[in-house]
């Protein structure tokens, strides 16, 4: 068996990173378009797409490229951030390697493209630029080009967007395309889950690759390496003619490794397991004791089956969200080097001179649901929740802190019947959350007037909130407002509406299936019916349950169990 020389790793000249067995095989492939499902923890952001991106500057100097998220909000707290400390770790110093919403060091090359605002725009010294984009409103860059796109967490991006997205991936030939990189895609997300909503088109991508062409490429990539590394050798010989043979050799290779890489695209899904010896397998351990469905989904990257149950709010279409909620220019005020504060002033379709209304659950989890009537609409703003060990004080100070600019300080609370235990005694939960917000932490004042209304009432009975909101949903009674939640600002509620399940009891009464109150603690937002009891409290006020049961009612709501 042939010797095979290598690099000394302990030489001075050399710097020494880990990298998964995946990882390795992406760095060798480097395909034009790269579609990845990786489970959580497996290093697609800050390791894999970040080194990507590095590669790509690198080998595109100047080009102009694009990362697109859901939402500004989310780039900013999440993405972009994620995405930097890769670069971090990697090597790439702010202020010498790049400089983020800043104009560039006269040591930077020169951009191919002229930029007249550094605005959520990172450089890079090659003079290499990536523009952040928005999914809210994609149709702002239609007149820019990109010569490669960037997108992580896609299963929150619509295929609709980001096809018109795709068509700014366009231009500037004549200097890029050489590069195997050209016009292509980095798009990473873990499992899409259909049952949540999440748009699963990346699973399309698939279907897409070329395997052979594929394999070619890591051959041909392992090919290379080893003739790097006879480069490398040769180089320490300081032979003439050694270093010649070589840099022949290595130009070749490095032709013959482009052509396999020419429009190839590399499409896989993966696990977290990729990632064992850093996640350890005490991670794996705690999360499978967390909860088995989330863990195949989110962690082992397995597809999710659709769940057939017959839903509680049957009635419950996508023309029921909104997602221009969020107030584009107060968050891309924003640097992507400062905090981003999440406030009412945000909130695009907020009445800051009308009082709010809210739904409160009590429990393990406490939440909020809070909104306002707005003509005929009845608008969802916003959602709040604490988990325990936090308590009411905690979701009292995160509602006084997300509407401290609100002008009219009058909130219309209710709640479950629970709420008002030991109400007497003045220790019941609904007049311990009255009080903390309209008192902060040093007994002040806040401005706040909190008119509690669920005082002295009778329970609300399952049946009663299906045949109110799903009449309500349904949109053929005149006397009902029109439901309008805020897809991103009440995520949880999105959720919890779409998965709550439905039976019907030994009476034939409908039930709201509330077992998913028994996960875990850091589960229950997402996935379980707590949210939608707030949303419940908020929606089935006494005025519309009496005109639901009403015997002259017209529109009484026919009970669909399908």
């Amino acid at each position: 068996m042939p010797y095979k020389r290598k690099i000394d790793k302990y030489r001075d000249d050399s710097v020494l990173h880990y990298a998964t067995t995946f990882k390795a095989e992406i760095d060798l492939i480097q395909p034009k378009n790269l579609y990845l499902i990786v489970g959580r923890g497996g290093g697609k952001t800050s390791d894999i797409a970040a080194e990507r991106a590095m590669d790509i500057c690198y080998d595109m100097p100047g080009a102009p490229f694009c990362m697109v998220g859901d939402t500004y909000v989310n780039l900013k707290k999440n993405i972009i951030r994620t995405f930097l400390e890769g670069w971090d770790r990697k090597g790439w110093v702010e202020g010498v390697h790049y400089v983020v919403e800043e104009k560039p060091p006269q040591h930077f090359k020169n951009s191919f493209n002229k930029l007249l605002s550094y605005k959520h725009t990172i450089c890079v010294n090659t003079g290499s630029n990536f523009t952040i984009v928005s999914l809210e409103n994609p149709s702002a860059v239609a007149g820019n080009s990109y010569v490669h796109l960037f997108a992580d967490e896609v299963k929150y991006n619509p295929e609709s967007k980001m096809a018109k997205l795709t068509k700014a991936n366009r231009g500037y030939s004549a200097k890029f395309r050489y590069s195997p990189y050209y016009l292509g895609h980095t798009f990473t997300t873990d499992m899409p889950d259909v049952n949540q909503k999440e748009f699963g088109w990346i699973l399309k991508t698939l279907g897409k690759m070329n395997k052979k062409r594929a394999m070619l490429a890591l051959q041909t990539g392992l090919i290379l390496n080893e003739i790097k590394i006879e480069y490398v050798h040769a180089l320490d010989t300081q032979d003439p003619k050694k270093i010649a043979n070589a840099t022949r050799k290595l130009a070749k290779w490095e032709e013959r490794h482009v052509r396999t890489r020419k429009d190839l695209t590399l499409a896989y899904v993966t696990s977290s397991l990729v990632n064992l010896d850093i996640l350890t397998t005490e991670y794996f351990f705690n999360e499978v004791e967390t909860d088995l469905l989330d863990v195949l989904t989110g962690l082992f990257s397995i597809k999710p089956k659709l769940r057939k149950s017959a839903k509680f709010y049957n009635k419950l279409e996508d023309r029921h969200f909104y997602y221009d909620g969020y107030d584009k220019e107060y968050y891309k005020s924003f640097s992507m080097k400062e905090q981003l504060i999440e406030s009412s002033l945000g909130l695009s379709h907020c009445r800051h001179d009308k009082p709010l209304a809210c739904g409160v659950d009590f429990g393990n989890m406490n939440s909020m649901y809070i909104g306002q009537i707005q003509g005929d609409i009845d608008r969802g703003l916003k959602f709040l929740y604490v988990l325990v060990p936090e308590q009411i004080p905690d979701l009292a100070e995160k509602f006084r802190s997300f509407f401290k600019h609100h002008r009219h300080k009058k909130l219309i609370m209710r709640y479950d019947r629970a709420g008002n235990n030991m109400h007497r005694l003045k220790e019941d939960w609904a007049s311990w959350l009255k009080k903390h917000i309209e008192y902060d932490k040093q007994s002040k004042s806040t401005g706040w007037i909190v008119q509690l209304e669920s005082i002295g009432q009778a329970n609300i009975y399952h049946e009663e909130e299906y045949m109110l909101v799903n009449e309500m949903l349904s949109e053929t009674n005149d006397s009902f407002e029109r439901i309008r939640i805020d897809a991103h600002n009440c995520a949880e509620i999105k959720c919890s509406l779409e998965l709550a399940p439905s039976k019907k009891d030994g009476k034939g009464n409908m039930k709201k299936v509330k077992t998913s109150e028994r996960k875990p603690t850091a589960l229950l937002p997402r996935q379980s019916t707590n949210a939608s009891d707030a949303f419940k409290y908020y929606i089935c006020t006494p005025e519309r349950l009496k005109e639901i049961k009403s015997e002259g009612n017209p529109h009484s709501y026919t009970v669909d169990v399908r």
